[in-house]
């Protein structure tokens, strides 16, 4: 079986489709993908929103919601598993179960939560680390 040159059929369709749509759109679409990721209702993502203040769980800046993947569904990833592809999960299968939904975070908060959580014995080398170069 020869590998596929260049991206299918399918994903110039999508490709042309997003170049198409407009910014209120293309946030509607997040939104419900980021529902459906974390099986929440409406009602539940607006309810974090308004526990928040629209700012960050962890740091407490303001989450930009027009941005595309600035906010995060932080989740307690020990609750919930699922078989998973080599690219961490499995296609259309969703994140998390919705019960173990901690908070909203902006991304960069969400990726260093997500170390410090795989690699807890790490976290003083890295503020060492800091420390010395930061001098």
């Amino acid at each position: 079986m020869r590998k596929q040159e260049g991206p299918s059929k399918s994903a110039l369709a999508t490709r042309a489709w997003r170049e198409k749509e407009t910014e209120d759109q293309r946030a509607v679409r997040v939104l419900k993908y980021t529902l459906y990721n974390h099986r929440m209702t409406m009602e539940q993502y607006t309810a974090l929103r308004l526990e928040q203040s629209d700012r960050c769980g962890a740091c407490k800046e303001p989450l930009r919601f027009g941005e595309t993947r600035a906010v995060t569904v932080d989740h307690d990833p020990r609750c919930c598993t699922y078989e998973t592809l080599s690219t961490g999960r499995t296609k259309g299968v969703p994140i998390s179960c919705g019960k173990c939904v901690r908070a909203l975070l902006r991304s960069p908060c969400n990726r260093a939560i997500g170390f410090f959580e795989r690699y807890p014995q790490r976290v003083h080398m890295w503020i060492d680390y800091l420390r010395r170069v930061n001098k």
